[in-house]
């Protein structure tokens, strides 16, 4: 498992493979919680940090491993940031030894997430969400499946949140989104829309959507390329670096130096599910 480890009671499932890659994934919020590679590396950063507690209350989201942000992507919208997905239990579907399906139903979101405090509806849709992870030699694949089991359209945004490990933030690099136009999300950042030149490197914060890439993350291990579906338009990039860092309760001060974010994500254009209809959206994770 993780060096943070989840309490010892906590709901998990656990994934292997012969060669010796492994996998935890927490039923609450249908999170992948650490992914070891054969040789024991690994790749996925988990706070030391997370208070356990609030996280089972749903008040709170498990910060590290890969987050599922889904109905709606940050505060895009008039539900609790990154949606109510990765809040709750999902329950189990079919377990093999090297992969997981977990659901989650709209009769199991409770009535304060889809309701304001005047009753009145953030998010009237009714829905079947699977969220299927298989593990490989070297390779994991997180893939999200949404039905619109209600009788209007069903809009919303997503992503997966990924934190993976790095040796130190600035030797890290991500290659793939040259000559790429993107969105600078950091506040203070010219409100113009940049292109990349080159690699993206880390010297400050970074909150960046780019539209979708094939990234190669070089972080002084050996190289993780990532892939993602069609059906998931942007990658967005983000690293907190110190001064942000330091605002965030559930990460130690110098954890920016530790992991960056690589999403994949759907968040310019919302998905609109007509009723019946079903959405796919993936992410694929090899080390060479």
């Amino acid at each position: 498992m993780h060096p943070a480890q989840c309490p010892a009671n906590w709901p998990v499932c656990q994934l292997h493979t012969p060669e010796g890659s492994s996998a935890t994934v927490s039923l609450h919020g249908a999170q992948v919680l650490s992914w070891r590679t054969a040789d024991g590396t690994e790749r996925l950063y988990l706070s030391p940090c997370i208070d356990w507690n609030a996280v089972a209350q749903g008040t709170c989201a498990i910060r590290g491993g890969i987050p599922v942000c889904w109905p709606q992507f940050n505060r895009r919208g008039p539900l609790v940031k990154h949606g109510f997905a990765r809040l709750l239990p999902w329950k189990v579907v079919q377990h093999a030894n090297d992969s997981v399906t977990l659901r989650l139903q709209h009769s199991d979101v409770p009535h304060h997430l889809l309701h304001d405090a005047q009753g009145q509806a953030l998010w009237p849709h009714a829905f079947e969400t699977n969220l299927h992870v298989q593990l490989a030699n070297h390779a994991l694949t997180v893939t999200l499946e949404v039905r619109n089991t209600g009788n209007t359209a069903l809009p919303f945004t997503t992503a997966l949140h990924g934190y993976f490990t790095t040796r130190a933030i600035s030797d890290t690099q991500i290659t793939g989104a040259d000559g790429l136009q993107y969105w600078d999300a950091v506040p203070d950042a010219d409100p113009s829309h940049p292109v990349q030149h080159g690699p993206i490197r880390f010297a400050g914060e970074v909150d960046r959507v780019y539209p979708a890439f094939a990234a190669t993350l070089a972080n002084n291990l050996p190289p993780l390329q990532l892939r993602q579906s069609a059906s998931l338009q942007q990658t967005v990039v983000w690293n907190p670096d110190a001064a942000l860092c330091a605002q965030l309760a559930d990460l130690p001060a110098d954890a920016y130096r530790q992991f960056v974010c690589i999403e994949a994500a759907q968040i310019d254009d919302p998905v609109v599910l007509e009723p019946g209809a079903i959405w796919q959206g993936w992410q694929s994770f090899q080390v060479n």
